[in-house]
C-alpha cells in the first residue's frame, strides 16, 4: 500500500557527456526517474509561491491607473526536492511540471 503523504514525481536530470564543453551542448543525456516527495513540502513550495504572486499582484495594481492585472499564468516544474521552480520561458517542446492560473480576489463592495 502507498503512502497517501507521499507524491509519486517524475524527475528528468540532464547529464552532461564526457568531453562536453558548453551548457548548449547537445550531447546531453537524460536521466529519468521516479521519486516520492511529502505532500506537506509540496503544499509549503506551492504556498511560497502564491506569496510571492500576490505580491506581483500588489505592485502591479499600483503600477498603472489605466490598467489592471486581473490574473496571471504561470508555469512551474516540480524538483525531487517538493521545490516548485518557475518555467522563465516556455515554447511547445516542454513538457510535465504543472500550469497555475491565479486570479485576483474580489472582495466585498465598499
Amino acid at each position: 500500500m502507498t503512502d497517501p503523504t507521499q507524491l509519486p514525481v517524475i524527475t528528468v536530470e540532464f547529464d552532461a557527456e564526457e568531453g562536453e564543453k558548453s551548457v548548449f551542448s547537445r550531447t546531453r543525456a537524460a536521466v529519468t526517474q521516479v521519486t516520492r516527495i511529502s505532500s506537506d513540502t509540496l503544499a509549503l513550495s506551492v504556498a511560497h509561491l502564491c506569496q510571492y504572486v500576490g505580491k506581483v499582484f500588489e505592485q502591479a495594481s499600483t503600477a498603472s491607473d489605466a490598467l489592471e492585472l486581473t490574473g496571471l499564468e504561470v508555469q512551474v516544474q516540480v524538483t525531487a526536492k517538493g521545490e516548485v521552480r518557475l518555467v522563465g520561458a516556455t515554447s511547445t517542446e516542454i513538457s510535465g511540471g504543472m500550469k497555475l492560473i491565479f486570479q485576483k480576489k474580489v472582495g466585498p463592495s465598499s
